[in-house]
């Protein structure tokens, strides 16, 4: 996660990062990096990741908030 000076940046910025970069495409690639030779990343890991982060990036800053500031 990249560096913020203040929380109103981090705010605002967050979400459209989570965005961009949490996608299946990105998680394919990342667990292809890391697979063993000759095997590939099922379809449904890809599809279940896929459901879990559409949609998701503006509760992203919300449950950081939560689970990090009291």
């Amino acid at each position: 996660m990249a560096k913020y000076a203040s929380w109103a940046e981090f705010e605002r910025n967050v979400p459209i990062s989570y965005r961009e970069g949490a996608t299946a495409e990105a998680f394919r690639s990342g667990m292809m990096g890391i697979a063993p030779p000759g095997m590939s990343v099922r379809e449904g890991r890809v599809s279940n990741y896929r459901t879990g982060v559409e949609g998701k990036a503006d509760i992203v800053v919300e449950r950081y908030k939560r689970a990090m500031f009291e």
